[in-house]
């Protein structure tokens, strides 16, 4: 972290980075593991070992691009990609601690505009609390939301449009994401037995 002219410049912190990281490989062998050693078809060992170096690749180029960029004009956050928002529209920050399932909660900040529409949204996934606070402080404006952690839908309710659905409903996407597995795993075995 390190100033940058009248601004300000956050890196992932380096051990939730890590964290992160070693969580994603664990992951990966245990579900590979589990495909090698069970009864699945072993043609879906390098398939979803493909998957999962993908995104492990990702992964590792998002937290080595990484950064917050606050400046008297703008407001950058790099990853995959790169997100740039003039600062002047930022009226207000809503902080969130958001439960998500078998993860835990992580802070969020809602950048929003005078009509308290979003303006960009910064993940706590990979910054400390005091990074953020840093962040909140530089912006200078007005900062609020729920005073313990919240899941996505009882953020929704009280500040609309600032979570998607996909974090409002996790386990439809889960449940959708192993039907099609499953149909996936059927047609190979179909196609397996019709050989």
């Amino acid at each position: 972290m390190r100033g940058v002219q009248d601004g300000l410049v956050l890196r992932p912190d380096r051990g939730r980075a890590l964290v992160t990281l070693v969580v994603l490989v664990l992951i990966s062998v245990g579900v590979v593991a589990a495909i090698l050693r069970g009864d699945a078809p072993k043609v879906f060992a390098p398939v979803v070992g493909a998957l999962f170096a993908v995104l492990i690749i990702l992964a590792i180029t998002a937290l080595v691009r990484g950064q917050i960029i606050l400046t008297s004009q703008e407001i950058v956050i790099r990853g995959l990609v790169t997100q740039r928002r003039s600062r002047s529209r930022v009226a207000e920050v809503v902080r969130a601690a958001i439960v998500v399932p078998q993860t835990g909660a992580t802070d969020s900040l809602f950048l929003l505009d005078a009509h308290r529409n979003l303006v960009i949204r910064v993940s706590g996934t990979t910054y400390t609390r005091r990074q953020l606070d840093q962040l909140v402080d530089a912006l200078g404006v007005p900062c609020s939301g729920p005073d313990r952690p919240v899941n996505a839908n009882q953020l929704a309710k009280t500040y609309p449009g600032l979570v998607s659905w996909v974090e409002r409903h996790p386990y439809r996407i889960a449940f959708a994401i192993l039907a099609c597995c499953i149909v996936i795993a059927l047609v190979a075995v179909w196609i397996a037995a019709a050989s």
